[in-house]
This record gives C-alpha cells, structure tokens and sequence, in this order.
C-alpha cells in the first residue's frame, strides 16, 4: 500500500513550479504576498449560475496583493496566542494537530477573517488586510491569459495503479489516499436519512476513480449514499478534513504565484452573492472560490462559481487567504 506521504509526493508535491509562476513577492506580518495588477476591464468568465461567457464586468481599479498561501493553523495560532480566543473545533484543546501545522485553517467564519484582517492591519504600518473580492480572486486565479486553471487550460489529472497524479487537492486525492491505504477498511453508513443506513461496506466498495480520476461514489444527495455519509467520512472530517500542506502542488500556482488556488480548501471572498448551488442557494451569502478536498474536480475551475456560506459560520471545507493594500 502507498504510504500518505507517499501519494501526495506522487500527485505533484515533489514537482518543480512553473517557470512562468510569479516570483516577485514581500512578507508583512508573517503573511507573504503576491502583487496583482489592476484590471479595469476584468469580466467574470461565467455568471453565478456557471454558464460560461455571462459574466458581469467588475473593474478591479487598482493594484492588489494576495496571499501566496492559504492561511495556516500555524498563523492561526499566533493570532489566537495573542488575543486568547477560541480555536476551532478540530483543534486539541488550543492547538492544532501535531501533522498539521501548515496546513489552511478551516472552521473560520468570514467574520472572524474580518477579525484577523484588523490584527494584522494593526501591526503593519501602511497596510491594511482585508478579504479579497471575488473579482480580485478570480483575476488571480485566472492570470493575465485568462486561464480555466490557475496553471492551464487543462486539469492534468490521472489515475493509475492506485496512484492519483493532480495540480490540486480536490475530492478524488481524498478517494484515492482511502483507496490505496484504507480499501478494505468498513464503513458504515451512519446517517439516518440514507437509504443504506446502518449497512457497512469495505471502501472499495463504495469508490472507484477511473483513468481520468473521474470520481464516482463520493456522495448521492438523493439517496443520502456515497462515502460522504460514512462514518469513515465523518472521523476524516472531525480530524480536521483531508487537507495538505500549503503549497504541496507547485505545478498548480498561479501566473501571480498564488498556491493551491484550486483545492485543499475553499476561500472566504468580501462579496455577497446570491448562491445557485448546495444547501445555500436561493440565499444571500459570502461567495467561496476555488473548490476545497472535498469537493468536485469542477469546483477547481477559475471560473466556477455559485457557491456561498453564512459569512458567520465555520466550515470543514472553507479557509482562507487574505489581500492587502499598500500606502
């Protein structure tokens, strides 16, 4: 069986950047940024419904700077050390786990980023922090040559003996790590609306990625079947998820020189959308971006959009990363 290590090294950890990733970057209060050009012009590639060439224009006026990385628990520590608030609820006690200190933060409302955004501020003259728009995430994401991908226009995403090769960490490396490792583990199906309640099957069973790491039993909202209404799924999800070390996939940064802006987890924006997507649509919430280790292959897209949160929740599947502006 390949080892964890193992199977991320072999989806892309281990591989050198992009020569064409931006290397231009400035550290301000342990935050290391990426500049981002203004873009008067910028349209979204779709609308919130995701259909493709519908997009509203957003002018971005001026010139930004974005975190090269998600926001880790290891930041999120200093801050909590600092202020004495309350760690989140994968955390044990006030500290995170051991294995994960660079891994995204997750169980953060976009209020307490808002929080967080003002601590920094504080202590770094001349700048303020705050959460990018949506706007400004995805020109990001999608760099000057308005790319599907934040590297490309293809995912480069295979599957084959029982190794998964990606840009990114979206729900089929999760499938994959279980599959090699845990196959023959049971799950059992331990939510009460599904239509398999309290039947156990080995994980094989229930996932199979094809050539492609196209993903098929990861989750059924029908029948409320699929691995995601586990309770395998369910201890993955109190440890802390199936994230990865910021960064992991160097073959996925941005033009900008933005990391994981596709998977490991999805991103707080500023903006207030009306979702069209999950158990949110018809609402009126924060906009997330960029797909997260549980979701689709699809939500990775620069493009995809439609997902949005309570801005005062916390979630297994949000994080965040922070802009800023200068002077």
């Amino acid at each position: 069986m390949l080892s964890r290590r193992k199977l991320i090294a072999l989806s892309g950890a281990a591989l050198a950047p992009r020569a064409s990733a931006a290397t231009a970057s400035t550290t301000v209060a342990g935050q290391t940024l990426v500049p981002v050009p203004a873009n008067p012009s910028f349209v979204f590639a779709a609308d919130t419904s995701n259909n493709a060439g519908a997009g509203e224009a957003s002018a971005i006026a001026s010139a930004y700077w974005l975190g090269a990385y998600q926001v880790t628990n290891a930041q999120w520590q200093t801050y909590l050390d600092d202020t004495g608030l309350s760690a989140p609820n994968y955390w044990d006690g006030d500290t995170y786990p051991s294995d994960r200190a660079d891994h995204p933060v997750l169980y953060i409302s976009a209020d307490q980023v808002d929080a967080y955004c003002a601590w920094l501020t504080a202590q770094s003259d001349g700048w303020t922090f705050r959460l990018p728009t949506e706007a400004e995430w995805e020109n990001a994401a999608r760099g000057p040559d308005s790319l599907a991908y934040p590297w490309g226009d293809d995912t480069g995403t295979t599957y084959a003996d029982g190794v998964l090769t990606s840009n990114y960490n979206f729900n089929a490396v999760c499938a994959a790590y279980y599959l090699a490792d845990y196959g023959d583990t049971i799950a059992t199906y331990t939510d009460r609306q599904s239509t398999l309640y309290g039947q156990s099957f080995t994980i094989s069973e229930i996932l199979s990625i094809s050539s492609t790491a196209a993903l098929t039993g990861w989750l059924t909202f029908a029948t409320h079947t699929g691995f995601c209404f586990t309770d395998v799924y369910q201890a993955c999800v109190d440890a802390g998820g199936h994230t990865t070390p910021v960064g992991s996939y160097p073959t996925g940064v941005s033009a900008y020189g933005a990391h994981d802006m596709a998977g490991n987890a999805f991103e707080w924006t500023s903006s207030l959308v009306t979702a069209t997507i999950g158990g949110e649509a018809g609402t009126l919430c924060n906009s997330v971006r960029g797909g997260s280790w549980y979701a689709s292959a699809r939500s990775g897209g620069t493009g995809y959009r439609g997902e949005g949160r309570d801005g005062s929740g916390g979630y297994p599947t949000i994080g965040f990363r922070i802009a800023a502006d200068q002077g």
